[in-house]
């Protein structure tokens, strides 16, 4: 198994502890600062001012829960990056370490099924039409929970920091062998992003091709959302599997001169997954000041409302289904 005792060296540099430290708790705390009263209002706009809520909206109100719970326990990493100590216990550190990683499946598993739903709503619009009428969405949202549960549960055993350690860390990975290193982070990877963010990729391509070819008055608009929904999701998750992508290959080469990149990169790179939990509800609230309404929080609710086609709900009996999609199309 690779060892490299690099640890010590990198902590007692002050320039390497000053960049883990300073960049790893500024991008946390502006997550903090914005994505938990952020997500909480799009929650309460959602499950207090809606009555009728599509599935488009539901799948937004679930994902901003998640996102919710994945930046609720922030401040206990803030504490522990600036003083490099954790002093709340191991069982604590695997409960918190399985919340948010089970969390974050949430969070990625909720935005490529958001994306498999607009495209549905474009090409399939009777399809989804009749999903959602039999609660599939529903089923398959509490799915989703249910699946990250489990892939979280992969978390557990491979953070056991020893407490002998000093000073004691909650983010040890304690693996049995490399290969069993090299297979967890592959599957991390492709379950956590690879495969969800191909699939986001492909729905947002057939999306913005099919949206070009239609004369539509708010198709700019509607790029510009999928160019953030696209480019937001890569944009926070690529430097953090790149790190890993270069953890395996450290393992691979057997070599110690990548680990310092890791050791550095994965801190910066693991701040941007939470960012990117906070982002999600600015965009809302962008397009929402936008719009004209007496309140803000009015302006939110006309928002998901739009955007979740309540208002211009299509029907079967009035439209073809090329109508039918532009009319859909229109609202993403």
């Amino acid at each position: 198994m690779l060892l490299c005792n690099l640890s010590a060296e990198i902590d007692q540099n002050s320039q390497y502890f000053f960049i883990k430290r300073v960049g790893s708790c500024t991008l946390l705390s502006l997550a903090f600062i914005v994505g938990v009263p952020g997500n909480f209002l799009v929650m309460w706009s959602i499950y207090s001012n809606m009555k009728n809520i599509s599935v488009t909206v539901l799948l937004i109100g679930n994902l901003a829960f998640a996102d919710f719970l994945i930046l609720l326990f922030q401040p206990i990493w803030i504490y522990t990056f600036a003083v490099n100590k954790w002093i709340f216990g191991p069982v604590f550190c695997k409960f918190l370490l399985y919340v948010i990683y089970s969390n974050l499946y949430v969070s990625v598993f909720l935005i490529t099924l958001l994306s498999i739903e607009r495209f549905l709503a474009v090409f399939r619009p009777f399809h989804l039409q009749r999903w959602t009428r039999r609660r599939l969405f529903t089923k398959i949202a509490l799915f989703i929970w249910i699946t990250a549960g489990l892939f979280g549960i992969h978390s557990i055993p491979f953070y056991n920091p020893k407490q002998s350690d000093l000073p004691f860390q909650c983010i040890l990975h304690q693996y049995n062998s490399d290969p069993q290193k090299v297979i967890f982070l592959l599957l991390e990877t492709c379950f956590m992003f690879l495969i969800p963010f191909c699939i986001i990729v492909i729905c947002y391509a057939y999306l913005w091709r099919k949206l070009r070819e239609m004369k539509l008055v708010n198709r700019r608009k509607s790029d510009k959302i999928i160019i953030i929904v696209v480019g937001t999701f890569g944009m926070c998750w690529i430097p953090y599997h790149m790190f890993i992508i270069v953890n395996i290959a450290s393992v691979l080469l057997r070599t110690c001169s990548l680990v310092r990149t890791v050791n550095i990169g994965s801190y910066i790179s693991g701040a941007f997954v939470f960012i990117n939990s906070g982002l999600n509800p600015l965009c809302y609230f962008y397009y929402a000041f936008k719009m004209k309404s007496p309140t803000k929080i009015l302006r939110l609710k006309m928002l998901f409302e739009k955007i979740g086609g309540t208002d211009t709900e299509p029907k079967p009996s009035e439209n073809t289904h090329i109508d039918n999609s532009a009319m859909v199309a229109s609202n993403i």
